[in-house]
C-alpha cells in the first residue's frame, strides 16, 4: 500500500509538472509574442504619422506659393504681402489638424525664412547650418534627435524636426532652400504612452545609434543606451526578444526596428507582471495535485483499513488459539481472499478444537482404563477393611493419634478413587484436603496453620477432583517447609456468579516469574517440579474450556497465590458416579 501510495504521488506529481511547464511555455510564448504584435502596431501607427508629415513635406514641394517665395529676394520682402497672408492660412490650417506637427518651417537659398506663424529674413538658425550638410540631396528626409525648442505662441516643447530638401519640380537638381518640420515629442508618445505592459513596463523609441528620441521620462530623452548591459543584445538583430537579468528582476526586452527613419520600439517589463496568470496556473495545478493525493491518501486509507482490520483481527485471534483458547471465530460475511481465508481459520480452529477432544477423550478413557486397573488390582474394599481394622487395634493399643492418621487416609483415598468417577462434588473435594492436612500436621515438628473457608452455596456443585490437593501439597513442601518456621495455608471458595472461584494462599518462600512461566511453558517437562500444577490447569481448560483454568501470583520471600477458576454447574450423575 505504502509502494502504491508513492506511486500515485510521482504519477500525480509529474502530471502536474509536466502540465504546468507546457502552460508556462506556452503563456510566455503568447506573450512575447503579443509584445511583439504591439510594437508592430505601434510601427503602422507612426508610419501613418510619419507618412502624413512626408505627404506635408511634398505638398510643400508642389506648392506654387512656395515656389514664389523662394524666388524672391531678401529686398522684394515688402512687396509680397498677398504671398503671405495666403501662405499663413494654408499651413495654419495644416498645423491645426494634425496636433503632432509644431511649426512648418521654408528656409530659401535667397535669404528668407517662413514659419507658420510668419515670414522673416532672419539669419539661419545655428542648428541648420550643423544639420545642412547631412540633409540628403535626393530628397530624402532627416530626423533628428530630440531637444527643446521655444515657440512665440506655446512656449518650450521637446521636439523632433525632419529635414528635407526643396529642390524645384522642374529641375530636381536645382536646389531653392530647406524644409523643416517641427514633430512634438510629446504627441507621439501619447501613441504609445497607453501600452499596458504589465505594471511597470515601458515603452520608448530609440535611433540607430541607441539615443533615445521619444520615452515616457522626458529624463531619459536623448541618453545613449546602446552599451547598457540591458539593451546590448537589442543592436544586434533587426527584431526579436529576450530575457535579462537586471536590478535583480527577469526582464523581458522585446525591440522592432522600423523602416522609419530607422528607428527601433524597444519594450522593456519584469517577467513576471507579464505572466501572472502562470502563478494562478500554478496554485490551480497544485491545488489539484494536493486534492488527487489527498483523495488518493483517504482511498488508499480506506483500502488499507478494509484489507488490514480483518488481518489484525484475524492475527489477535491467532494469538488467542495459540494461548489455547479454540473456541474463536472470524465474522465475514466478504467474499474475497480475506473471507476465505477467515472461513478456512474458523474450519481450521473447529477441527483443532475436535481434534484436541478426541485426544484428550482417548487420554481419558486410558487414565479411567488405568485407574480402574490400578482399583482392581488393590481391591478398594479390602484396603479400606485392612485400613479399618489398623484403626481399631489402635484404639484398642490406646494409639489415638495412629488411629486418626489411619482414618484420615482412609477417607483420602475413598475420595481421591472417587469410585472411579473424574467428577466430584466441591463438598467432596474439600473434605479430600481435610484428610490430607490431617495427616499432614502430624508430619512437621511446627504444625502450621490451617484455614478453610469455602461458601456453603457452592458445596453441592461440581467440579473434577484433585484440584485443590496438589497447591495445598506444593504449599507445604515448597513453600512452607523450605522456609522453615511455622507457616500459615488459606483455602478459600467464593461463589462469583456463573463462576467458582478457589484461592489456595501461602506465606512460604514464593515463587520467581520466570518459574511461574515455566510451568505453563508447552515444552514444560513432565518430571519437573510443578508437573501436578500443570496437570491440574489442562485437565480444568479440557474439561471446562479455555476460559477457566489456573493462575499463580507470587514474590520471592512473601508467599505465593493460587487462583482456580471453574464454571458453576452441577452434572446429574449415575449410580456410578459418572455423567
Amino acid at each position: 500500500m505504502i509502494y502504491f501510495g508513492i506511486v500515485i504521488i510521482i504519477i500525480v506529481t509529474s502530471v502536474g509538472f509536466f502540465s504546468y511547464i507546457s502552460t508556462k511555455n506556452t503563456v510566455e510564448k503568447r506573450v512575447t509574442q503579443s509584445t511583439v504584435e504591439t510594437l508592430k502596431q505601434l510601427d503602422r501607427n507612426m508610419y501613418t504619422v510619419f507618412g502624413g508629415v512626408d505627404d506635408l513635406s511634398l505638398f510643400i514641394i508642389s506648392d506654387k506659393n512656395i515656389k514664389k517665395l523662394t524666388n524672391t529676394e531678401v529686398g522684394q520682402f515688402p512687396q509680397i504681402g498677398e504671398l503671405i497672408a495666403q501662405l499663413d492660412e494654408t499651413y495654419a490650417n495644416l498645423t491645426n489638424t494634425k496636433s503632432y506637427i509644431l511649426a512648418v518651417n521654408v528656409y530659401s537659398d535667397k535669404g528668407l525664412k517662413f514659419e507658420s506663424a510668419g515670414i522673416s529674413h532672419a539669419e539661419k538658425e545655428p542648428q541648420l547650418k550643423e544639420r545642412e550638410s547631412q540633409i540628403p540631396a535626393d530628397g530624402k528626409n532627416l530626423l533628428t534627435y530630440t531637444y527643446r525648442r521655444k515657440y512665440q505662441q506655446i512656449g518650450d516643447k521637446y521636439v523632433l524636426s525632419l529635414y528635407r530638401q526643396l529642390n524645384d519640380i522642374n529641375n530636381l537638381t536645382k536646389r531653392l532652400g530647406i524644409i523643416r518640420i517641427d514633430l512634438s515629442e510629446r504627441e507621439i508618445n501619447r501613441i504609445y504612452r497607453d501600452i499596458q505592459l504589465g505594471e511597470t513596463g515601458y515603452v520608448f523609441i530609440t535611433n540607430k545609434d541607441g539615443v533615445i528620441l521619444s520615452h515616457s521620462n522626458v529624463e531619459m530623452i536623448n541618453k545613449n543606451i546602446r552599451n547598457e548591459e540591458l539593451f546590448k543584445k537589442v543592436f544586434t538583430g533587426e527584431n526579436g526578444f529576450y530575457r535579462e537579468k537586471y536590478s535583480g528582476q527577469d526582464m523581458l526586452v522585446t525591440y522592432y526596428e522600423s523602416n522609419i527613419q530607422d528607428m527601433t520600439y524597444i519594450s522593456v517589463v519584469p517577467f513576471k507582471e507579464i505572466t501572472r496568470e502562470l502563478n494562478t496556473s500554478l496554485k490551480v495545478t497544485l491545488s489539484i495535485v494536493a486534492v488527487v493525493i489527498a483523495l488518493a491518501f483517504i482511498a488508499l486509507s480506506f483500502l488499507t483499513m478494509k484489507i488490514t482490520k480483518p488481518i489484525k483481527k484475524m492475527t489477535v485471534l491467532m494469538k488467542k488459539v495459540e494461548q489455547g483458547n479454540l473456541d474463536v471465530l472470524i465474522n465475514t460475511d466478504r467474499k474475497d481472499e480475506i473471507g476465505t481465508l477467515g472461513r478456512s481459520f474458523n474450519s481450521m480452529t473447529r477441527k483443532l478444537k475436535i481434534l484436541i477432544e478426541e485426544v484428550y477423550k482417548i487420554q481419558l478413557s486410558r487414565k479411567e482404563a488405568e485407574l480402574k486397573t490400578l482399583q482392581a488390582q488393590i481391591n478398594p474394599h479390602f484396603l479400606y477393611n485392612t485400613l479399618d481394622v489398623i484403626y481399631w487395634t489402635s484404639r484398642l493399643e490406646n494409639a489415638p493419634r495412629t488411629g486418626e492418621i489411619v482414618s484420615a487416609l482412609a477417607k483420602l483415598f475413598k475420595l481421591g478413587l472417587n469410585k472411579g468417577s473424574e467428577i466430584t462434588t466441591i463438598k467432596k473435594e474439600v473434605e479430600h484436603v481435610q484428610s490430607y492436612l490431617t495427616i499432614q500436621k502430624y508430619r512437621y515438628d511446627e504444625i502450621p496453620e490451617f484455614r478453610i473457608d469455602v461458601d456453603e452455596s457452592i458445596l453441592e456443585h461440581s467440579t473434577i477432583k484433585l484440584i485443590l490437593q496438589p497447591f495445598v501439597e506444593n504449599a507445604l513442601v515448597h513453600g512452607i517447609a523450605e522456609m522453615g518456621g511455622r507457616g500459615r495455608v488459606e483455602i478459600l471458595g467464593r461463589d462469583q456468579g456463573k463462576n467458582i472461584c478457589f484461592e489456595v494462599i501461602d506465606n512460604g518462600k514464593g515463587m520467581e516469574e520466570d518459574r511461574i512461566r515455566e510451568i505453563f511453558e508447552e515444552n514444560f517437562e513432565s518430571d519437573q517440579k510443578g508437573y501436578g500444577v500443570r496437570n491440574v490447569h489442562k485437565r480444568i481448560k479440557l474439561y471446562f474450556g479455555q476460559d477457566y483454568g489456573v493462575e499463580i501470583f507470587s514474590k520471592t520471600a512473601s508467599g505465593t497465590k493460587v487462583v482456580i477458576t471453574i464454571p458453576k454447574v452441577i452434572f446429574k450423575l449415575d449410580s456410578g458416579g459418572h455423567k
